[in-house]
């Protein structure tokens, strides 16, 4: 499995890095703290750069993929145990429902293209505020996305796919008790043009600013 990891991140370590530098980009300017935990962490390559260029204590945590998930079984989670044994990243699986860790382990908590994937959203996000001591970082399609293109950008079949509106996201953090501090808007170019929003939020009643 070591050997085909190794293939499987130089194939895939071009467009990753580049999407990587640019997400870690926009991430970084608004972790509070420094230990982060990337929730539903992919392949690990955004959790290293913020590691490598930003200093950042990412704990990777994701779920063991579903049969369809051919692009996690095969790419995403074998490359993610190598940079995490590479850059020294903790690395663990969780069964989607209960993060395995204390209330208030983590400064941030990070989920970069995570919730629509969730079959129940609001139980993950429940728990990423759970388990951080302040901020949640939510990055999310907001544009119109078919399923076909995210399945195949993903290598999936039947998979959770649940697209929402800006008004629907903003609906569902203030149901979990987050507040707004800023959003990012921006559109990818990777094969399809996708929006995607950076939603700052906050614990409590701290209100945008």
């Amino acid at each position: 499995m070591r050997v085909w990891a190794s293939i499987a991140a130089a194939l895939y370590g071009p467009v990753a890095w580049r999407r990587a530098a640019d997400l870690a980009s926009r991430i970084a300017p608004h972790i509070s703290g420094g230990q982060v935990c990337d929730l539903g962490a992919g392949s690990g390559h955004t959790a290293a750069l913020l590691r490598l260029w930003h200093g950042f204590h990412v704990t990777l945590l994701d779920v063991p993929p579903h049969p369809g998930a051919f692009g996690q079984r095969w790419i995403a989670q074998p490359i993610a145990a190598l940079l995490a044994q590479k850059y020294s990243l903790p690395r663990h699986s969780y069964d989607g429902h209960s993060v395995p860790f204390p209330d208030d382990s983590f400064d941030t908590v990070l989920l970069a293209f995570v919730l629509h994937h969730c079959p129940d959203p609001e139980r993950v996000l429940r728990e990423a505020v759970r388990v951080s001591r302040r901020r949640v970082l939510v990055l999310e399609d907001t544009g119109s996305q078919s399923h076909w293109a995210d399945a195949l950008m993903n290598l999936e079949w039947n998979h959770p796919q649940q697209e929402h509106t800006r008004a629907e996201w903003l609906a569902l953090f203030a149901a979990c008790g987050l507040s707004v501090q800023h959003e990012q808007d921006w559109t990818s170019h990777y094969g399809v043009r996708v929006a995607h929003t950076l939603f700052v939020l906050e614990k409590g009643d701290g209100g945008r600013r």
